[in-house]
């Protein structure tokens, strides 16, 4: 074979494998990515609104929280409330309502206790001692709130229904919000 018929042919192939690369990327990030469905909307902005305006709305209610939060350590109650059944949370500061959000709880096989607890202890980098995750390492559970044994509020999927091994599961921003809010010994009620 010719050098110049050589190269050709290469300059063809990249051509290929590069139009087939990019269509794999594609793909991957349509489907959502590692087999997961795609998260459910988030139920404080409504579908009917565009992309853009639900994105303002969340950066104006984030602002406005800034202004009305009172510092961490003027705090006098924190109270975080996780509907079962409903399958969201709700956090309140002296009586009042300032976040809520959506969440996974346990599966009916891996049933998450409900009752009155307090935030045994706070873990940012916790890692499952019980779980592994794809790689056979043991399954991380960031911005951790300990409320019983070994039942967490910490970051995690959201698939849009109870499906975890027991523990509360959160989005980031909410995962990390009630983490930095929260002390050791606050109240979280559990409830169907």
């Amino acid at each position: 074979m010719y050098p110049e018929k050589f190269f050709e042919n290469q300059r063809w192939s990249t051509r290929l494998t590069r139009t087939w690369g990019h269509a794999l990327l594609l793909a991957l990030v349509i489907s959502g990515c590692a087999g997961h469905p795609p998260l459910p909307p988030d139920p404080r902005y409504p579908m009917e609104l565009s992309a853009e305006a639900r994105i303002a709305l969340a950066k104006r209610e984030k602002e406005q929280l800034k202004r009305t939060l009172k510092p961490v350590n003027e705090v006098r109650e924190r109270k975080l409330t996780i509907f079962l059944d409903s399958q969201i949370f709700q956090y309140a500061e002296d009586g009042m309502l300032v976040r809520h959000g959506p969440i996974s709880s346990g599966s009916p096989e891996y049933p998450t206790p409900s009752g009155v607890f307090k935030i045994l202890s706070k873990d940012k980098n916790k890692r499952s001692s019980s779980y592994t995750n794809y790689f056979d390492q043991n399954t991380p559970m960031p911005y951790s709130l300990q409320f019983s044994g070994p039942y967490y509020v910490h970051e995690g999927y959201l698939p849009g229904n109870a499906a975890s091994h027991g523990c509360v599961r959160v989005g980031y921003e909410d995962a990390k919000f009630l983490f930095e809010r929260t002390r050791v010994g606050d109240t979280i009620i559990v409830t169907n």
